[in-house]
């Protein structure tokens, strides 16, 4: 099976479970308003009646900082707390619900119902929770070798406090061929887990590079694949948000929806991941092993 009968295997599967997108989509938005519900109460109490958010939508008016005065602190903690607590929750919520996908991913027919897909999600929690944990730090630990220490060696030989040049694309660019072997390792660890119902992390991650290393360049391909489109995707979304300032009335509403729109979709390419990667595992001989 090339590249693209595995990729098509695994958009079909992803699309077939969008019952289950729409759970973790519904999820996400109702955490989303849990932090920003406050945030915009906060905002009001700040600003009132004032002309102050007419002022805010051609950009920060630094005048406007010095016009609330104290409670632009409170403001600031505010929106650093809520950032913080949001993408702990995100992680939390994505690693949970991760353990759902990737059982519906690895049963040879048929599908989850939301009930059963909420159980396996929280059987596998914990173990995933561990996997993630590792290739943070197996992760971190790359990234420091590959970009780290060349950037101490740079800068004791140059005395430069902060070193340029095509050096240093060069290490981004080798960590960033690097990504796709670690999402791919960690994807099919994951995917151990859900298949074989074992808790056994550190026997899921050799699994998962034996499964790299068994097809390689496939299993290579298929993360790096998709890392592009997502990341294609990404910046596009970014675009549109940057440029598209809704006012009032109805472009708010439509600004919203375009927005959800956007987030699942965003879902859904995490879902066609999780899919891929097990179609490619099962080429690799892993199965239930």
């Amino acid at each position: 099976m090339n590249l693209f009968k595995v990729l098509k295997k695994g958009a079909a599967a992803a699309a077939s479970s969008y019952k289950l997108v729409l759970v973790i989509w519904i999820t996400t938005l109702v955490l989303a308003f849990a932090v920003g519900y406050p945030l915009k109460s906060f905002l009001n109490t700040i600003f009132g009646e004032s002309m102050a958010m007419e002022r805010l939508i051609d950009g920060f008016d630094f005048g406007l900082a010095g016009d609330i005065g104290r409670p632009l602190t409170g403001l600031m903690a505010a929106v650093s707390a809520g950032t913080l607590l949001f993408n702990l929750a995100g992680f939390i919520i994505l690693t949970f619900f991760a353990g759902g996908l990737f059982r519906r991913f690895t049963i040879s027919w048929g599908g989850l119902s939301v009930s059963e897909f909420l159980k396996a999600s929280a059987n596998n929690f914990v173990p995933f929770l561990k996997i993630a944990l590792l290739m943070m730090l197996i992760v971190g630990t790359f990234t420091f070798i590959i970009i780290g220490i060349p950037v101490i060696i740079i800068i004791a030989i140059s005395g430069k406090q902060m070193p340029g040049g095509a050096a240093i694309y060069l290490f981004w660019a080798i960590w960033a061929l690097g990504m796709p072997v670690w999402i791919f390792i960690a994807d099919a660890s994951r995917r151990w887990i859900a298949a074989t119902g074992s808790r056994r992390v550190f026997r899921a991650l050799g699994a998962g590079f034996k499964a790299l290393k068994d097809r390689f360049w496939l299993s290579y391909g298929t993360v790096l694949t998709i890392v592009l489109i997502n990341a294609a995707f990404v910046m596009i979304a970014l675009l549109f948000t940057m440029i598209a300032t809704p006012n009032r009335g109805i472009m708010i509403l439509l600004f919203f929806i375009l927005t959800q729109l956007l987030v699942i979709f965003r879902i859904f390419m995490k879902a066609w991941r999780y899919a891929s990667v097990c179609e490619a595992v099962n080429l690799s001989g892993e199965g239930n092993k």
